[in-house]
């Protein structure tokens, strides 16, 4: 209630009609202290966002009546090392409207895109997809990895079917000179503990496409999470990867351990990158919205001559705190 009173009295500054909305401002801010070594140099840092990104938005709907809500929601990162707005635009990590209802949802501008939902889940118990996640070194060996959002974009989320749903993303290029635009789509199943999908995605800007299938299942006594992933580079080089990682959870604490590997090869079929990674980390909860938390990762990139060209050892100890 606190939440949505306070967004109120932010918004109204706008002139913004709310009085049939549903409000609510909402945040999440993490900070650690560690140290970051990239290729043998080492600095010691104050981190924001190693833990899950650093952010603040505000989301809400209104009721348009027979099962149908008008949403939106606008999300921004910061730093919280340095009180700074993250790079990009005010609000880089969301900014959408749209309805909801029977149909599905609909939803208009910038957000993360349809493939986005399947990589998440891939790696979900894999040192919680953050900043630590081995993906973040494993697949960057030969193919850039993925663009996770797009602007100007039309996204579609279809309503559960026996636990199958379909999702489906477009981001307009808005200029006739180029091809830049961004498709997606995924497939995901859902029931009871298991939770598994594929996910494509065409990038025309870099001529690139993404293939990835990632599941999720809660035995109860640990959380596990895999995932495979192509990347490719129309005509060019391709990078096939895989990551796993595990959670288990001891009362107040939440272990955590992830694996990724990934090998790139040209068209000929010779290998011309290997990367791998592995990690591992523990968050102990003080509260429901509060916890403390230590991690490590340590991985590399090799050429196809088996020469180190990315090294990185990282490891932090922070707070995160969400609102």
């Amino acid at each position: 209630m606190k939440k949505s009173l306070v967004a109120l009295a932010v918004l109204a500054t706008t002139g913004a009609a709310l009085a049939q909305s549903n409000v609510t401002l909402y945040g999440r801010i993490d900070t650690s202290v560690g140290s970051n070594k990239v290729n043998g140099v080492s600095s010691t840092q104050m981190f924001s966002g190693n833990l899950t990104s650093t952010r603040w938005g505000v989301r809400g709907s209104e009721d348009l009546g027979g099962g149908l809500k008008a949403i939106f929601g606008l999300e921004q990162g910061f730093d919280s090392s340095a009180g700074t707005q993250a790079a990009g635009s005010a609000f880089d990590r969301m900014s959408i409207v749209g309805l909801s209802g029977g149909f599905g949802t609909l939803k208009l501008g910038r957000h993360d895109t349809s493939f986005d939902d399947i990589r998440d889940l891939s790696i979900s118990s894999n040192l919680w997809d953050s900043e630590f996640s081995p993906t973040k070194i494993a697949y960057t060996a030969g193919v850039a990895d993925y663009s996770s959002r797009a602007s100007n974009q039309l996204r579609y989320e279809s309503p559960s079917f026996g636990g199958f749903s379909l999702g489906a993303s477009y981001g307009l290029d808005e200029d006739s000179t180029v091809k830049a635009d961004t498709t997606a789509f995924n497939l995901r199943y859902r029931a009871g503990n298991l939770d598994v999908g594929v996910g494509y995605q065409e990038q025309k800007a870099n001529n690139r496409e993404y293939t990835t299938v990632g599941g999720a299942y809660n035995f109860g006594v640990a959380r596990l999470s895999a995932g495979y992933n192509r990347a490719e580079i129309k005509n060019g080089a391709r990078a096939n990867g895989y990551a796993i990682g595990v959670n288990v959870p001891v009362g107040n604490l939440d272990f955590s351990v992830g694996y990724a590997y990934s090998k790139a090869e040209n068209t000929a079929g010779a290998t011309t990158a290997k990367g791998s990674a592995l990690s591992a980390g523990v968050t102990y909860a003080l509260s429901k919205r509060t916890r403390v938390y230590g991690a490590y990762l340590d991985g590399d990139v090799e050429n196809g001559a088996g020469v180190t060209t990315t090294d990185r050892r990282m490891y932090s100890v922070g707070v995160r705190h969400d609102f």
